[in-house]
């Protein structure tokens, strides 16, 4: 039924992307804004989402404010996905929240996976059902997500593995 109410908009959205007038940024971002609260659980303010951007039903996620959703992004929201203020999802970047059992393929999974507030998830990075971004994070081009990101941590690599800590308090960003 959830997604029965959205089925009119999500195809507006996609017909949209694929005409030539989805691909004006300025016209866009205000037509895709308009119909992403109609389709979305939650959506923060100054939400600003770029051209095929795709999810599985649209019900299972939330975004804060101030989220910035690049071209060709997959969000995969069987389970929940949330994605806290101040954050940037960059180009090709695939975000997942249900996984199969290994030995039994119709057995499915749903783990909320959570984006914290201010990370940054750059080009072509996987992050995987049931982790957590901390708040103000780094995943690095191509990285795979397979475990929780501590807050401020810069995280890069197959698997991602942190290499490096941002200072807490540069630019101000709050203490942790």
């Amino acid at each position: 039924k959830l997604y029965a109410e959205r089925k009119p908009f999500i195809w507006l959205w996609q017909m949209f992307d694929r005409s030539p007038l989805g691909l004006n940024a300025l016209l866009g971002h205000r037509f895709r804004k308009m119909l992403a609260p109609l389709i979305f659980r939650r959506v923060g303010e100054n939400f600003k989402c770029w051209h095929f951007v795709e999810w599985s039903y649209g019900y299972n996620l939330s975004f804060g404010d101030n989220v910035v959703i690049h071209r060709h992004v997959l969000l995969d929201d069987r389970g929940a996905i949330e994605v806290g203020d101040d954050v940037s999802i960059s180009d090709y970047v695939n975000i997942y929240s249900h996984t199969h059992d290994i030995n039994d393929i119709e057995k499915v999974y749903r783990r909320a996976t959570r984006i914290g507030k201010g990370a940054r998830i750059t080009y072509h990075a996987t992050v995987l059902a049931g982790t957590n971004i901390g708040d103000h994070a780094m995943i690095g081009s191509g990285a795979v997500v397979t475990k929780d990101v501590d807050p401020y941590h810069i995280a890069l690599g197959i698997p991602a593995k942190t290499i490096n800590v941002k200072m807490p308090l540069a630019r101000g960003n709050p203490d942790p």
